[in-house]
């Protein structure tokens, strides 16, 4: 397929994956007292360019005292499980974006994003699982683990270490995984 300008679609796909896109900020969900998970609405024209895998993670660019600073969020959304691009972000003492994302994105702002980049995916569908994930590190793993259970028949342990009961990510959302799957994902705390 040729567009308008001369150039095929795949090398506009392709060379717009290398590109950063504003997108509005659909929604920010408080996951605990010290993270939040930030969605991103993706236009329709962009829908392919933001395509990904399960592991995956988007890189930031946010204007900081006068710089522009990156940084990589793995990607706790499923993109078999969900229709949404959801980034989690933990607060870190000395944590420019972490901490500016945390205290002043809202609703309704515009970021800076690259499309979804990684290696960090399942590469089969057999086998029992282990992952481990400690703290905001359980993002990849969560993604990973809805995928698994939607697509495949594999088992799998998910062993994820925090400080305390109210630093657990996605503790409602990882217990009930757990409940309605009981057969097939095992969570050791």
């Amino acid at each position: 397929m040729t567009t308008q300008d001369g150039q095929t679609a795949s090398a506009d796909t392709a060379s717009l994956r290398h590109t950063y896109h504003s997108l509005k900020v659909e929604r920010i969900i408080r996951e605990t007292h010290d993270s939040c998970s930030v969605v991103f609405e993706i236009p329709d024209q962009l829908r392919e360019v933001f395509r990904y895998k399960a592991g995956q993670f988007l890189t930031l660019e946010v204007p900081y005292e006068g710089m522009l600073l990156k940084r990589c969020y793995s990607l706790a959304s499923s993109p078999d499980w969900e229709p949404e691009h959801k980034v989690t972000i933990k607060r870190v003492d000395g944590g420019r974006i972490s901490n500016w994302v945390n205290s002043n994105l809202s609703e309704g702002d515009l970021v800076k994003v690259l499309p979804p980049d990684g290696r960090f995916v399942m590469t089969h569908d057999r086998d029992h699982m282990v992952l481990f994930g400690g703290g905001s590190g359980v993002t990849p793993m969560i993604s990973i683990v809805k995928t698994a259970l939607k697509t495949t028949s594999r088992t799998m342990t998910l062993v994820y270490t925090n400080r305390d009961e109210r630093s657990i990510i996605f503790k409602a959302e990882i217990d009930a995984l757990a409940q309605a799957h009981g057969d097939r994902l095992k969570v050791i705390h």
